[in-house]
């Protein structure tokens, strides 16, 4: 999960009293990649483009048995191993290949040196042909495929490849159609090749017809989401067909989307032990494991199923969906954009892509990725989540409200909807509209921290230190290392003056994080507060290192500074926050009291009436004012003459001033912040951050209407 958002809210305080502790900076956090990913995940058909399982035949030569054809992998070391030429050429013609290379595969290949010979062998060279191709397709097996939530237009690509072993009736083909199967499959039943066995067994096919209603009924009850009942019709059918690996397959598959994990891996592994051959089986494994956070585990049976079938593209979209989950964002990009090679229209490889993207902070190839999912699917609800938080992440709430607004409405129990929706909210300081979100998001999921935390937040927010306590102490119970979660509870307790507390909390939240610049300087504001300056100055410091333009570190280290007597230096650091941050009162009044008791002191000149102005414009220019002769050499060369003008424009609450600097030096004014002058004689004099004089004439002054 990575923190999508945080709000700042200013510290308020004057001189050395330090403000309640409300006003440091606390954590929201937003979902990220994994819980939008995991709901991608969900949604992906689970076998997609799946070809037949590949079983490899056994080469025989005479009475032994020949070398076993070469895998992908010993096919790249050969060439690595240089061996990439005449000679692996016939190694390849003699043990042949038991894999279908890709054109990517030849050219990456070419690029570290095989041959024109070698690659022109690899190319002759054909895998095995897998046993299973040559069987047509029984009747169990089609609604065994169609329960198991393949595509129906991929058995319709089986159908038509292997052909079928029976004729179907016309009961038959409407069992189909309400187990999945679209128009295009019935019709590819109707003319497929029919292979009948050569001897039929009565009791064999009176089991099999009964097995085949079980199925019919479990993908009509599974399309229709009774997923109970679907399970009972599976466990019927493996009791008459024990060792049938598919429906093991189909029966983990409706056991994943009633939530057992356990149970999925159960029967998916019992299937391999029937048939280690099934790509769709590792496929559904990978994806279990993943579900239950065994992410080595997935990617394990992803690559498995890729080395059946390296065009396996939900296969590439899984296994980059598990890469990515143990942050090799550049592997998970690379898996996805190859099963977007292999299917330009796999919506969820659009989306997982774009998931990528956002973690490597590209929010807008994260949103040209979740835009073009969503035109393939509009329904693609974890599209719609992803989409809003890159948007989110852009600035644009009001463009992610309507994103999560829309995934609420394709399934109004979406906690991660509901969780973005909240955060969005925050960032627009509805803090009624975020706690609302969140506690819808509690509802769906009590168990999701981080709206344990976002709700925290945004109670202590509304001065209910009691309630944030509540929250952010069940998300450290779920989980003690969320971070955000110390943070928020430290600045809670500080607020209700249990100083210790909040110390404790904060070094914890450091010791998880110790980059954090806003929980250094939290705790320099506590420590602070607690009359520990120099560990105050210590945390400010450190914020500051992490964080030049933190302008509350900059604020609090000046009333640190100030406290142990360093004037000057309090000085620099509250002209710093009011120079980040000219709209914040208390920097003001911090930085003005100090620079006004400092001027006396600084020279021996006179005190003067210090007054401040707004900058409305200011106009640097240069004109020609002349020439003046140069002798250059024997010859004399007039050389033009330009004046240089700097004229301002100052507003106070009772004049408006016209002025232009005298003097060769320049300075540079910040148009729209404010600027302090006194008056000498006729000059208007502002101090630079060295405390050098520059005069300026006046050139014109308007008092409410009045001109002089």
């Amino acid at each position: 999960m990575r923190f999508r958002k945080t709000l700042t809210f200013l510290i308020l305080a004057t001189a050395l009293i330090v403000a309640p502790i409300a006003g440091a900076q606390r954590k929201i956090v937003a979902p990220g990649l994994s819980p939008a990913r995991a709901d991608v995940a969900a949604s992906l058909p689970r076998h997609g483009s799946v070809k037949p399982p590949l079983r490899y035949a056994t080469l025989q030569g005479g009475a032994t048995t020949a070398a076993k054809p070469f895998t992908q992998e010993q096919v790249s070391n050969m060439v690595r191993a240089g061996l990439g030429d005449d000679s692996g050429a016939k190694l390849i013609e003699q043990r042949g290949i038991d894999f279908a290379p890709s054109e990517d595969f030849y050219q990456t290949l070419k690029a570290a040196g095989a041959s024109e010979a070698f690659l022109k062998a690899l190319r002759a060279t054909k895998p095995p042909e897998p046993a299973s191709a040559k069987k047509p397709l029984n009747q169990v097996q089609v609604f065994a495929l169609l329960v198991g939530q393949v595509a129906s237009h991929r058995v319709t690509m089986l159908v038509q490849e292997r052909g079928i072993d029976f004729e179907p009736t016309d009961d038959y083909l409407q069992e189909v159609r309400l187990a999945g199967g679209e128009d295009e499959l019935t019709s590819a039943l109707k003319s497929a090749k029919v292979t009948k066995p050569a001897t039929v067994d009565p009791a064999a096919q009176a089991r099999q017809t009964e097995v085949r209603q079980h199925l019919a009924r479990a993908g009509e009850f599974y399309r229709g989401k009774r997923y109970a009942n679907a399970e009972a019709e599976l466990r019927a059918a493996i009791l008459l067909a024990p060792e049938n690996a598919e429906l093991h397959d189909a029966l983990g598959a409706v056991l994943g989307e009633q939530g057992d994990w356990d149970g999925e891996i159960s029967e998916e592994r019992g299937a391999l032990r029937l048939n280690p051959n099934l790509a769709e089986v590792h496929v559904n494994l990978g994806r279990a494991l993943g579900e239950k956070g065994d992410w080595d585990g997935s990617i394990t049976e992803e690559r498995a199923a890729l080395r059946l079938d390296p065009n396996f593209e939900v296969a590439h979209v899984n296994l980059g969906r598990a890469l990515g989950a143990k942050g090799d964002w550049d592997g998970d990009i690379a898996e996805q954009r190859e099963a977007l090679r292999l299917n330009p229209k796999n919506e969820f490889a659009h989306a997982n892509l774009g998931a990528a993207l956002g973690a490597k902070h590209d929010w807008e190839g994260e949103i040209s990725e979740d835009r073009e999912a969503l035109r393939l699917n509009p329904s693609n609800e974890a599209a719609h989540v992803n989409l809003g938080i890159a948007l989110g992440n852009r600035g644009d709430w009001d463009g992610e409200i309507a994103e999560e607004r829309e995934a609420l409405r394709l399934d109004p129990n979406n906690a991660i909807a509901h969780l973005t929706l909240g955060a969005a909210y925050a960032n627009k300081h509805d803090w009624d509209g975020q706690i609302s979100e969140d506690r819808e998001a509690l509802r769906v999921d009590p168990n999701n921290e981080k709206a344990h935390v976002n709700l925290g937040m945004a109670l202590g927010v509304k001065g209910d230190w009691d309630g944030e306590i509540v929250e952010e102490r069940e998300a450290i119970r779920l989980n003690p290392n969320d971070e955000p979660a110390h943070v928020n509870i430290g600045l809670a307790l500080g607020s209700k003056h249990d100083w210790d507390g909040a110390i404790g909390e904060l070094r914890e939240a450091l010791r998880l994080n110790p980059k954090d610049a806003s929980a250094h300087g939290s705790l320099g504001l506590v420590l602070g507060i607690k009359g520990d300056s120099d560990g105050a100055i210590a945390e400010f410091r450190q914020a500051l290192r992490l964080n030049p333009n933190d302008a509350n570190a900059h604020y609090g280290l000046g009333l640190a500074l100030e406290k142990k007597g360093d004037r000057a230096g309090a000085l620099e650091e509250f002209r710093s926050a009011y120079e980040l941050n000219s709209n914040n009162g208390s920097y003001r009044v911090a930085y003005e009291r100090l620079l006004n008791s400092a001027t006396p002191a600084a020279s021996s000149e006179k005190q003067h009436n210090w007054e401040r102005g707004k900058v409305i414009a200011q106009d640097l220019s240069s004109s020609r004012a002349g020439t003046y002769n140069a002798p250059i050499g024997t010859a004399t060369v007039a050389v033009p003459i330009y004046r240089r003008s700097n004229a301002v424009v100052i507003e106070t609450d009772n004049y408006r001033y016209e002025w232009n600097e005298v003097g060769r030096s320049t300075l540079i004014l910040p148009v729209n912040g404010f600027v302090d002058f006194y008056r000498d004689g006729n000059w208007f004099v502002v101090l630079d951050s060295k405390r050098k004089k520059h005069k300026f004439a006046l050139v014109s002054i308007t008092a409410r209407g009045q001109e002089r």
